[in-house]
């Protein structure tokens, strides 16, 4: 409320400095007259985890021209085009009284509008106060937040929740003139109501780290893009969202899972009764899925005799299309479907972004002979990153799908998926991934961790190339999971299998998170914190909690690097920052 009194006071003192110089040049007819100054409402912030904002209205003053009553009072034009030359505008006068009303400059302060405007040309200004939407784009967070145009949310956050952070209702000022030559006496006002804000799951500071990692395993390997998920496992809340392309893929684009799948299949298998825990194949390599269809499936390696779960420790996909095979033999591929609907996939996950897809799971009705096998193995499904993450979450969580969220403070939604002891079963076979399986490069010393690789062969124009999705999604800690965790990387080159190209990067995630020593700030009132290391809006953050104003910044760079004064020291004049990056 006092921040909005301020905006008022603020309009009130800019309407004077010019409704008193048409006032005085063109004074009413009658002894009073009602004027009304109409103030617009603003939409609502969107703030991370900590309360930081980002995305936010940023109020800026406008000048207009009122060309009709410039023509009709017959206003200076040379004024006007000493004015335009003022403003950046290398129309004509003529030009410009083409139109009823011309917008002529904008600023963020009324000093920086008014000395752009010739004095004779002030009696013919309309100064108002609107809204520019301003966000933070870095580390990827500008696409999950999305747009605001003609100020409607467009994606993202900014469409999911448009209806909530919109404004609601103008506010007005109302003034009375009593007689000419006279200052307006301000005698009402109603405050415009504000859009609401929205308080994001997601840590900026969690965001910069993983986006980094991210965007160094994208160099590393030479990849086209690079994502990741971090989520809570138990509330499904999306602490990170990561994509290193330039909109937001994570829920508006589709990957095919690869072995990341199995999981899911060989628990249905097992909730179905399809198969049992003792069914063995022997893994010459190769599976021949439809006998009559010259279509081979291979291996990396022969993996000889193969038990029910040993195939989701060594990914074998001979053990996998056969695990396919005895589910369709069971149930059917109506009954297929429905399961890995109910898994998750094939539907979006509800998450609160505009622009969220279903992925691609093709109804029974249109698949062919081979589709059964290779959707067993992770081919001939599309699925967007949140769908994986959440898909495979069912197994840190007893059997139960949690819904993802992008907000703080939202409730746990659930459902049952399978049984306790189909879940368990799964997830002691993703644990023996990472400690004997593909997986061992996710291995963090002193943390028990399942998860699975992927390995999917990127089908472009219709056939399959040399280009692959590397994929690993697992969770921590495995007996009382606290985090899963989603990577990928598109078309990496030379290493492309999941084991070794997103295993490793899922494990710089997961000492991310673990990592004991976190910095720590001690505010002491007087005495000068140590800043070196931040990213330089969590130090303006720290300062201002210290209520210190006056701090200089020099350098260029989002970090931190050196201080005055030095840790410890008083709090005394002018604190400078150095800023440089991280090297």
């Amino acid at each position: 409320m006092e921040k909005r009194l301020t905006l008022l006071l603020a309009v009130f003192a800019l309407f004077l400095a010019v409704s008193f110089i048409n006032l005085f040049f063109f004074p009413p007819a009658g002894q009073k007259s009602h004027w009304y100054v109409s103030i617009p409402p603003k939409r609502g912030s969107i703030l991370d985890a900590k309360g930081r904002k980002i995305a936010y209205d940023s109020p800026v003053y406008v000048a207009y021209l009122d060309v009709e009553f410039f023509k009709r009072q017959h206003g200076s034009k040379s004024a006007l085009e000493r004015t335009l030359k003022a403003c950046g505008i290398e129309k004509d006068p003529e030009e410009v009284l083409k139109y009823r009303f011309y917008r002529l400059t904008e600023a963020e302060d009324k000093e920086s509008v008014l000395k752009r405007l010739d004095p004779d040309i002030l009696p013919f200004v309309s100064l108002e106060v609107e809204y520019r939407r301003k966000k933070f784009q870095d580390y990827s967070t500008g696409v999950l937040i999305g747009a605001v145009l003609n100020g409607q949310g467009k994606g993202g956050v900014e469409g999911f929740f448009d209806d909530a952070l919109k404004g609601k209702r103008k506010g007005t000022l109302e003034f009375l003139y009593k007689g000419a030559r006279l200052s307006p006496v301000l005698t009402d006002y109603v405050l415009p109501e504000d859009g609401q804000d929205v308080h994001l799951s997601i840590d900026l500071d969690l965001q910069r780290h993983v986006y980094r990692i991210i965007s160094d395993a994208v160099k590393e390997f030479s990849a086209e893009a690079g994502h990741a998920i971090v989520m809570e496992s138990k509330t499904g809340k999306i602490l990170s969202m990561v994509t290193t392309r330039d909109w937001n893929d994570l829920i508006g684009g589709y990957i095919e899972p690869g072995s990341t799948i199995k999981p899911v299949v060989y628990a249905i298998a097992l909730e179905t009764k399809s198969a049992s825990p003792s069914f063995s194949v022997e893994c010459e390599g190769m599976i021949k899925p439809v006998e009559n269809l010259n279509i081979i499936i291979r291996d990396i390696e022969e993996h000889g005799k193969v038990d029910f779960l040993t195939g989701i420790v060594k990914s074998c996909n001979v053990m996998s299309v056969r695990v396919g095979d005895l589910i369709v033999r069971h149930i059917g591929v109506e009954g297929f479907y429905e399961w890995l609907k109910k898994a998750g996939f094939g539907e979006k996950t509800g998450m609160e972004m505009e622009g969220e897809i279903d992925g691609v799971l093709r109804n029974p009705k249109e698949w062919s002979l081979i589709d059964p096998a290779e959707i067993s193995i992770g081919q001939g499904i599309g699925v967007t990153p949140v769908q994986l993450v959440a898909s495979l979450n069912v197994f840190a969580n007893g059997g139960y799908w949690i819904k993802p969220s992008i907000l703080k403070e939202s409730p746990v939604q659930k459902r049952k998926v399978f049984s306790e002891t189909t879940a368990e079963t799964i997830k002691k076979a993703m644990i023996e991934v990472v400690e004997e399986g593909t997986g061992k490069l996710a291995q963090v010393r002193g943390l028990e961790i399942a998860g699975k690789t992927g390995t999917a062969q990127k089908a472009v124009g219709g056939k399959y190339q040399n280009l692959y999705h590397s994929l690993f999604v697992g969770f921590f800690p495995a007996d009382d999971p606290k985090y899963t965790i989603m990577v990928h990387l598109d078309s990496p080159s030379e290493a492309f299998y999941g084991g070794d190209v997103a295993a490793p990067v899922f494990r710089k995630i997961v000492e991310l998170l673990t990592e004991k020593e976190k910095k720590k700030i001690t505010l002491i009132r007087g005495l000068m914190p140590d800043l070196v290391g931040l990213p330089v809006r969590d130090a303006l953050l720290v300062l201002e909690e210290l209520g210190i104003e006056d701090v200089e910044l020099k350098g260029k760079g989002w970090m931190v690097s050196d201080q005055t004064p030095p840790p410890d020291h008083p709090l005394e004049g002018k604190v400078v920052l150095i800023l440089g990056n991280q090297k």
